[in-house]
């Protein structure tokens, strides 16, 4: 019961964060491009997948921690619309891999940075297929690396705000 809890708490507080972070993320591309938008913002769009994993640990944590706030944000009026469904699978799949890898033994700060760089791979195929995001190979790259570069950092700190609640 605990866990469904604690899942909700993330799904509502990471459902509004998402929505809120549209507005951030074009302020960013508006002022700095796409790359650093994408260093900026990203992350905290991965972060609810090692925040419940690192609080829950138990199978599945991470992925639901991802897809249950994407899910409330695609319910909420936002850019993304049903697409943000889309992201929340993808993003909370490649989330899980990193706990799967490790046989749900592991629950510590790389894994977390790890669960929340991983993401980067379907964000940008997603960004390519859904919303015609396609840039040159080298500035491809650089996105990839921008968002996991994103993503470990805010799973860095998902990770300290699970060793926090977890007292």
């Amino acid at each position: 019961m605990v866990d469904i809890l604690v899942l909700g708490v993330i799904t509502a507080v990471f459902g509004v964060v998402f929505y809120a972070m549209w507005s951030v993320y074009y302020a960013v591309k508006a002022v700095g491009g796409p790359i650093i938008a994408r260093l900026v913002t990203y992350g905290v769009w991965f972060m609810p997948a090692p925040l419940a994993a690192s609080i829950i640990r138990k199978k599945g944590s991470a992925f639901l921690g991802e897809f249950l706030p994407a899910f409330l944000e695609a319910i909420l009026p936002t850019v993304g619309g049903v697409t943000n469904i889309y992201y929340g699978l993808g993003q909370g799949l490649f989330s899980e891999l990193v706990y799967l890898a490790r046989r749900y033994r592991k629950y510590g700060l790389i894994e977390a940075g790890l669960a929340s760089a991983l993401p980067a791979i379907p964000a940008v195929t997603l960004d390519a297929i859904l919303f015609g995001d396609i840039y040159p190979v080298n500035e491809m790259l650089l996105i990839i690396i921008a968002i996991a570069i994103s993503g470990f950092i805010y799973g860095v700190i998902a990770y300290y705000i699970s060793k926090t609640i977890r007292k």
